[in-house]
């Protein structure tokens, strides 16, 4: 079969962001099996987890090996330095998210990172987790490619999901030591100068 047209492959994408807002995932999975199995009755009270328990985390641990495969496919580690995962980016957005007071941002999250395996199981028929390394940054590049349509939830999720993965990782050990080889301050006992003697005459 030969290969999809350059321009096709654009065009399917840039319909794909168009519409997702209104109907993406609900053509392309079927009904979650929570939504057609009949309701269990609630547990009794001394079953329960404790409050203070399910408020340890704001994702759940789905949703955080999700970011955590997000924000490495976006910095990735190399021979370097570590990536996003070694440098737990995942669990600094998750702090963020437990703490802030924006339940819009809360939300703009929690859609997000459905969004975007919708977007998975689209284009590669899998989540994003499950996805290969090209893969996963194929459906990123999509994104990126139209990231001035901040308008449709999965690319404001996309533009907020860069951002905060680059500030928490160059705000982390890794980051600012391993990668950007900060040294701290420290007292020099003389002021070396230039060596170029030529250089330094002009």
């Amino acid at each position: 079969m030969a290969p999809e047209n350059p321009i096709d492959l654009r065009q399917d994408r840039r319909q794909w962001l168009k519409t997702s807002a209104t109907m993406i995932g609900a053509a392309l999975l079927p009904p979650s099996a929570a939504a057609t199995a009949p309701q269990a009755e609630p547990p009794p009270a001394a079953a329960r987890p404790h409050p203070a328990a399910s408020a340890a985390h704001f994702f759940t641990p789905a949703q955080h090996a999700m970011v955590e495969e997000l924000s490495e496919t976006i910095i990735p580690a190399d021979s370097h330095s570590g990536g996003a995962k070694a440098a737990k980016v995942a669990d600094t957005i998750d702090q963020y998210l437990r703490e802030t007071y924006d339940d819009s941002e809360r939300s703009l999250w929690r859609e997000g990172l459905r969004l975007v395996d919708s977007m998975s199981q689209h284009y590669n028929g899998k989540t994003f987790v499950e996805a290969q390394p090209e893969e996963r940054i194929a459906v990123l590049s999509v994104l990126s490619e139209n990231s001035h349509m901040n308008d449709l939830p999965e690319v404001k999720f996309f533009n907020t999901l860069k951002a905060s993965t680059v500030e928490c990782y160059y705000t982390s050990k890794i980051g600012i030591h391993d990668e950007l080889q900060y040294k701290g301050n420290r007292i020099l006992k003389e002021y070396v100068g230039c060596d170029d003697q030529d250089a330094a005459k002009t």
